[in-house]
Formats: structure tokens, C-alpha cells, sequence
């Protein structure tokens, strides 16, 4: 009885293995349809679709090489790089000859921004496989992006304050390695006031440093450097920034920097200098709506206070071939908590028994905005105009208000008034900004660009002038 027993249940066990093949037999084609059509809805970039349908088959084939490939292979064009290096990474570890799986965790890598690994792997498939040209190919780019550069400046000033400001510098970047990139920078810069007679002049250098950490999404930039100001004196200058890349396209940054300021005219005797702590985000995406916002607070060398809130958006409006044409507006909100506005001459004119006063200010020795209000409409057009050139125009103009400073009395029984009062007074104005610029690849090693700006503000008018060359190694 028993070995009826035994014989009875040989036979249900092979009863069920025959049905089991009949099914897996008839399960395999549609199996295979079923991964045919998540590669053609992944090639036509119906990602969704393709990983739905390759999770489902990964369900019912969980040791499937072909559906794993695919899916992994998904999540890297949907740009979930992560997860795909985790997949890809854990097929290399069953399969340690699988090729095309560590060329998927290398790419994860490369498009993640860590080319420090992407570059050891894509090397190491290169060597033992020379056959795999993608492999080869994204080793060279990611070399050519991490060469390093060379950078000469000329940028020029001239405005009816009347003021002139020049600036020539030099820059060396190299990489030490494919995430941490080092600048050096070596300038002279110098100012002329023709009302004073006086020119001044200094130089200063800068050692600035940018590491990437591409899983955390983040880049931290810090620079130090001297500057000699135009009181003689050679003072540090510096900061350092943190940007997350919260997107494909977006971005957050905080910093705080120590700079010079040396754009008005009356800076020319001191030291003026600010330190500057700032919030910003911004969104670039090529062909698509761009905008950035910044908040900043602004403290000077001499104790003053100020703070800032400014923001813009453009969106496109025309794509014809070569030629982009975007359009948006900007907002600025900025206040100084004391003005710096100051008499610098006074004059005088006989008018009967009476003399007429007319005085002559200006901000000593840097702009201090008060209460000031700002929209502005901008328009900006970019065309290749070549295949190694493109031009790019943007004009702005807008309506401002700020609380301006004036002084009295108007008029007076002497040549010069005996007493002066300051009063307060609500300022509208129009500012505009018109740019031209050109951008040139001389030839694989040099390109060059061009650059010329015209601003007008309430109180002064500016033309701007820059060259630069670049040569790549």
C-alpha cells in the first residue's frame, strides 16, 4: 500500500510539472510581447507606460536580466539616477561579466554629475572592452569638460558722474580633480575722476575653489583673496556659497561675500567695501521659461545697513530656427537704512537784491537707494548667426520710485546761504539698460566675446565695454 501510495504521488508531481511547462511555454510569448512593447514605449519616451508595464513583468519574473536591464535603463532617461545606478549596480553583482549593466551605472553617474566615478568606470570599460564607443565617447567628454581654461578680461566704465573705471584680469582654471575645480585670478583695476584730477589704482588676487557633491545635489564655492584699495591699504576679500540643484532646471543658493565697491565716483578716496548675505533661486531650462528671485542683506564697511528683494521672469515668445526671442518683466524693492547723499558744491546767482542757490550732491562714497520701487519690461533676442557665433540684444525699461534727498534754503540775501537743511521728497524716474552682445569660437582652443551696455538711472548715465578671450587646453 504504501508503495501504491508513493507511486500515486510520482505520478500528480509530474502531472503538475506538465502543466506547470504547458504554462511557462505558453506565458513566454506574451511574456515576450509584453517586453518588446515597454522597449518601444521606452524609445518613444512614453517612460510612465514603459516602467509600469516593465514592474509588472518584474513581478512575475523577478531574476528576469532582460526586464531588469529595461526598467533600470527607464529610470535613467526619466532621470532618477539613483535608482537607477542602484539596479543597474546590483545586476553587475549578480553578473559580473554583464557589460551593458555597468555601462548603465557608469551613465547614472555621469548624467548625475559625478564624473569622478563616471570617468573611473567608463575608463575601466574602455580598456577592457574598446569596442563599446558609447563608453569611450563619454569618457572623452567627460575629459574635455573637466580641462581646464584660460580667461583674459578687459572691462571698461564710463559715465557722466563723470567717472571712468577699467579692470583687466586674468584667470587660470584647473581641476584637481573631475569635482573640484580651482581659480586663480590676478587683475589690476583703476579709477579716474576728472572733477577731482584724481586717479587711483590697485591690484588684487583671488584664489577661488568649487567642489561638487552631484548625489547631495550640491556645489560649494569659496574664495579668498587681497585687494589693494584706493587709499593705499590692500584688504581681504571673499566668501563662500552653497547651491542646491533642486531640479533638472532649478536651483537654490545662499552666500556671503566681501567685495569692494567701486562704482561711484566718490570711492575713489577710501576703502568702500560691503559684505553681502544672500538667498536666491533661479530656473534655466534652454528654449523654456527662465525667471530668478534674490533676497540679500547688505552690510557696509562704515555700519550702514541696507536690504534688497529683486526678481524677474521672461518666457518665450518666438523660435524660429536660429533666432529666440523671450519676453518677461522684473521687480526690485531696495532700501538703505541711512542715505549717503551728500553736498558737493554749491553755486550761486544774483537775481535782484537776492541770490539764488543751486546745489550739487552726490552719494559718498556709494549709492544708497531709499524706499525705492522698481518694474522694469524686458525683451531679449539671441540668434546663431553662424555656426561658431551668435549675437544676443536685451533692452529694459521701467518706472522707479524712491525718497530722494535735496537741500535748502532755495535762495538768500548772501552769496552763500548762512544755514543748510536737508528735506525728503518722493522721486519718480525711468530707468532703461540696452545690451549687445557677441560670443565667437575662433577655433577649437579660443573663443572670444564681446559685450556693450548702456544704463540709465536717476542719477547717472553709464556705457559699459568688456572683452574677453578664453582658451581651453
Amino acid at each position: 500500500m504504501h508503495g501504491r501510495a508513493r507511486r500515486r504521488l510520482g505520478g500528480w508531481m509530474l502531472l503538475l510539472v506538465a502543466v506547470l511547462a504547458v504554462r511557462a511555454a505558453a506565458q513566454q510569448p506574451a511574456e515576450a510581447a509584453a517586453l518588446q512593447q515597454a522597449q518601444k514605449l521606452a524609445w518613444s519616451r512614453h517612460f510612465a507606460e514603459a516602467e509600469r508595464i516593465y514592474r509588472h513583468l518584474l513581478r512575475q519574473s523577478p531574476n528576469s536580466r532582460d526586464v531588469r536591464v529595461g526598467l533600470a535603463r527607464v529610470l535613467l532617461w526619466e532621470g532618477r539616477y539613483r535608482e537607477a545606478r542602484t539596479m543597474f549596480l546590483q545586476l553587475v553583482a549578480r553578473h559580473p561579466s554583464d557589460v551593458d549593466a555597468a555601462e548603465g551605472a557608469a551613465t547614472a553617474a555621469y548624467w548625475q554629475g559625478d564624473f569622478r566615478t563616471a570617468a573611473r568606470e567608463f575608463r575601466a570599460l574602455a580598456a577592457a572592452h574598446p569596442e563599446r564607443t558609447s563608453a569611450v565617447k563619454s569618457l572623452h567628454d567627460i575629459l574635455l569638460a573637466t580641462r581646464g581654461s584660460e580667461r583674459v578680461l578687459l572691462d571698461a566704465t564710463n559715465d557722466n558722474q563723470p567717472y571712468r573705471l577699467w579692470r583687466s584680469e586674468a584667470v587660470a582654471s584647473v581641476f584637481s580633480d573631475p569635482l573640484t575645480r580651482w581659480d586663480v585670478t590676478a587683475g589690476v583695476w583703476r579709477a579716474d575722476n576728472p572733477r577731482l584730477s584724481v586717479v587711483r589704482s590697485g591690484p588684487y588676487v583671488v584664489v577661488s575653489n568649487e567642489v561638487g557633491l552631484p548625489w547631495q545635489r550640491l556645489t560649494i564655492t569659496t574664495s579668498a583673496g587681497v585687494l589693494r584699495w584706493p587709499d593705499g591699504t590692500t584688504r581681504p576679500i571673499g566668501g563662500v556659497a552653497a547651491r542646491l540643484r533642486t531640479s533638472a532646471t532649478s536651483s537654490i543658493e545662499a552666500a556671503i561675500d566681501h567685495r569692494e565697491l567701486l562704482r561711484t565716483s566718490t570711492a575713489i578716496g577710501g576703502r568702500p567695501a560691503v559684505t553681502r548675505m544672500l538667498l536666491s533661486w533661479s530656473r534655466y531650462a534652454e528654449k523654456e521659461w527662465l525667471a530668478g528671485f534674490e533676497s540679500g542683506r547688505l552690510q557696509y564697511f562704515d555700519r550702514n545697513r541696507g536690504w534688497y528683494v529683486q526678481g524677474y521672469g521672461l518666457w518665450p515668445v518666438m523660435g524660429r530656427g536660429p533666432l529666440t526671442v523671450f519676453a518677461g518683466a522684473s521687480a526690485a524693492l531696495r532700501d538703505t537704512r541711512d542715505s549717503r547723499f551728500y553736498i558737493e558744491a554749491i553755486a550761486s546767482e544774483r537775481s535782484g537784491s537776492e541770490f539764488l542757490y543751486a546745489y550739487r550732491g552726490a552719494y559718498t562714497p556709494y549709492w544708497t537707494p531709499q524706499h525705492l520701487q522698481e518694474t522694469r519690461a524686458i525683451v531679449t533676442a539671441s540668434e546663431a548667426v553662424a555656426r561658431n557665433a551668435t549675437i544676443k540684444i536685451q533692452a529694459e525699461a521701467g518706472v522707479a520710485r524712491d525718497r530722494a534727498q535735496s537741500f535748502g534754503p532755495s535762495e538768500g540775501p548772501s552769496p552763500l546761504p548762512s544755514t543748510i537743511f536737508v528735506f525728503d521728497f518722493q522721486r519718480t524716474f525711468h530707468p532703461t539698460r540696452f545690451s549687445i552682445g557677441a560670443s565667437l569660437a575662433l577655433s577649437p582652443v579660443y573663443a572670444l566675446e564681446l559685450s556693450a551696455e548702456r544704463n540709465t538711472t536717476v542719477f547717472y548715465r553709464a556705457k559699459e565695454f568688456r572683452a574677453t578671450v578664453v582658451r581651453h587646453r
